[in-house]
């Protein structure tokens, strides 16, 4: 009896350690792809003509890691933000290698090569206490939802620009905070639940879009069939509650302190014009995410305030109705139910129901965070097939060419961020025309 116990725990062991040298062989596969597709990014400038000017080079960062300095930082708004993470992020690469852009590009891929690994790491975890896969599934689905965020072009911006490095931070301590709250359900450990806590204010801290992270939990809690009726559940979310509820009024006020000479007019669409708009970047973003073509460093509304919406955009609700109402059956499967609520969830935010400070109708750094409910279905479905005989050659030579389609994107896309010239230089000239019209008129 003891042999055969001691039989089985060797197994065990063995079996771990497989794992460990199979994660640790994924991780260096990940960092090393990463770096292929930004090295470019390495020799790129400051876009001292798009916002680094202003977001990177000021008297914070100048101002180091002086006690007043940091003060400054923990307590004023600055140009209509409150990110004091990520400004005593630039503060610290500055005090020891001043204004050379090298260093905050390098620190950008970094951050970015953490979220990667973050992110298998999240899935991975999050797979084996759902109990819904086997083991050769669990790393299959988590290593190719982390592979597309290590190589998709739509997820340049936010690493090639350095002034975008807070959605990089935010999502750091965000993706983490997910990872810990897992092993929180697990374990129930007052410890985890602090750390949450600590990571929430600390995701904050570096981007107010942090404020949905209690909203996320509920969607783990789905995941792993908590009765979300409970009473646990919810008086486990209420202090996250109260704390987004804080962050949300920092956030507004911080707003409303936009300095005259940053000032952009809020737009004040009428509210079907904002449904339609939040129709079409839903819309946009998910259909960028699966075929990334014609990304652009701004997008503009198609119209003015006051004038009326072409006709082709009302195409974007009635077909997101009759596919939700067609495919209902299809959205309740419980795992496309998460891939595709993590995505909305994370653009809610940004769908302009609520109007924004912007003049721009999308960009690619909203779609950060978002994006990994896309990449998690997209290898979800291809270990659906990936298995079946019939399919499985196709699968795989059409998998290879796609990633390899979209790597040498991004490394090319990561180039066109060099600097504002070049940035500016690969816009059509018409675009260019009315983004100055539209810079007049909403700074006026």
């Amino acid at each position: 009896m003891n042999s055969s116990i001691m039989q089985k725990k060797g197994f065990s062991i063995s079996g771990e350690i497989a794992k460990t040298k199979l994660s640790l062989i994924i991780s260096i596969s990940l960092s090393l792809i990463v770096f292929l597709v930004y090295i470019p990014v390495l020799s790129n400038k400051f876009q001292l003509g798009w916002d680094d000017q202003v977001i990177v080079i000021n008297g914070y960062t100048g101002g180091g890691l002086r006690v007043d300095n940091l003060w400054l930082i923990l307590t004023q708004f600055y140009a209509g933000q409150y990110a004091p993470v990520n400004q005593l992020y630039y503060s610290i690469i500055y005090s020891i290698f001043g204004y050379n852009p090298f260093w905050f590009h390098l620190f950008s891929v970094l951050i970015h090569l953490a979220n990667v690994l973050l992110t298998y790491s999240f899935i991975k975890l999050l797979l084996t206490e759902a109990k819904g896969f086997d083991d050769k599934s669990t790393y299959r689905i988590a290593f190719i939802t982390a592979l597309l965020m290590a190589v998709h072009p739509f997820l340049v911006e936010s690493v090639a620009w350095v002034a975008a490095s807070k959605v990089l931070i935010y999502a750091f301590f965000y993706l983490t905070a997910l990872h810990v709250y897992v092993k929180y359900v697990k374990s129930k450990h007052v410890k985890y639940y602090l750390l949450i806590i600590t990571l929430f204010v600390l995701s904050f801290g570096a981007k107010e879009q942090a404020v949905i992270l209690p909203f996320c939990f509920l969607l783990i809690d789905y995941v792993l069939k908590r009765d979300i009726r409970s009473k646990v559940v919810w008086y486990e979310k209420l202090p996250l509650i109260l704390l987004a509820v804080v962050f949300t009024s920092i956030t507004l006020l911080s707003h409303k302190a936009i300095p005259s000479d940053l000032h952009i007019r809020q737009l004040r669409y009428p509210f079907y014009q904002n449904v339609i708009f939040a129709c079409y970047t839903i819309t946009e973003y998910l259909v960028k995410c699966l075929i990334p073509v014609k990304l652009q460093y701004i997008y503009l509304f198609p119209n003015a305030v006051g004038q009326e919406v072409p006709i082709r955009f009302w195409i974007y609700p009635a077909c997101i109705i009759i596919i939700i109402v067609s495919f209902f059956n299809f959205w309740k499967q419980k795992w496309v139910l998460f891939g595709i609520s993590f995505f909305i969830i994370h653009l809610v935010m940004v769908l302009h129901i609520v109007p924004m400070d912007r003049f721009a109708i999308m960009a690619d750094r909203y779609v950060y965070l978002a994006s990994i409910g896309v990449f998690f279905l997209m290898a979800y479905f291809f270990n659906q097939v990936i298995d079946k005989q019939y399919y499985k050659y196709w699968v795989q030579v059409v998998g290879f060419v796609y990633l390899t389609t979209i790597a040498i994107y991004a490394n090319q896309h990561s180039r066109m961020w060099h600097d504002s010239d070049k940035l500016k230089r690969d816009l059509a000239p018409e675009v260019i025309y009315r983004i100055q019209l539209q810079e007049q008129l909403y700074s006026k």
